[in-house]
């Protein structure tokens, strides 16, 4: 008597959602990077085309030490818009490419009370400005048990970074940069699809 047993494949289809966050086991902590990296969102408009979101947030952290002498802080909103062509390459793998678009908002303070200074950087190198991005990428995902994955993913982005100006007299002259270049996300891709 022969059994015939068929892989059932757990590779995403038109209409599937997924929600994603980014595991990064290369800092000394470690751990999920919710508020750093933010949420990705996936929406399947077809069995290989998938638009994404990317909603990025940390919270402002702030450190001062009287009300008199200073405070310090930064944080960061961000939202990036993009395009997966995807494809499976078992029924449990799949591998895309696409392109995607970004800004982000800095805020970052420096407030010196005794000198009467209010600098839109903080004591730690963060600046206040506007964060553009734009690039291509690619990836894989490896599904693990049904719509949970894994993955990674590398690209190559432009980037332009618009300082904002300190209000205070002798503050030195916002600047704007531009880069370009491959990055790779230090962080596993950990997602669930459904």
């Amino acid at each position: 008597m022969g059994v015939n047993v068929k892989a059932q494949s757990v590779i995403p289809e038109k209409g599937n959602f997924g929600v994603e966050i980014g595991l990064n086991p290369f800092t000394e902590n470690g751990g999920f990077n919710l508020l750093d990296n933010g949420i990705k969102l996936r929406y399947f408009i077809s069995n290989h085309d998938a638009l994404r979101l990317g909603l990025g947030f940390n919270l402002a952290s702030v450190e001062g030490r009287t009300a008199t002498s200073l405070n310090s802080g930064h944080s960061h909103y961000s939202l990036n818009l993009g395009y997966e062509r995807y494809w499976g390459v078992s029924d449990r793998t799949g591998l895309y490419f696409g392109a995607q678009a970004g800004y982000t908002r800095l805020f970052a303070f420096y407030d010196d009370f005794a000198d009467d200074r209010h600098m839109t950087t903080d004591n730690n190198g963060h600046v206040s400005g506007h964060y553009y991005m734009g690039g291509v990428f690619t990836g894989f995902d490896v599904y693990l048990w049904k719509g949970l994955y894994c993955g990674a993913e590398v690209g190559l982005k432009a980037e332009r970074m618009k300082e904002s100006q300190s209000s205070y007299t002798t503050a030195s002259s916002a600047h704007t940069y531009v880069n370009a270049g491959f990055y790779c996300e230090p962080a596993i891709r950990v997602g669930w699809t459904f």
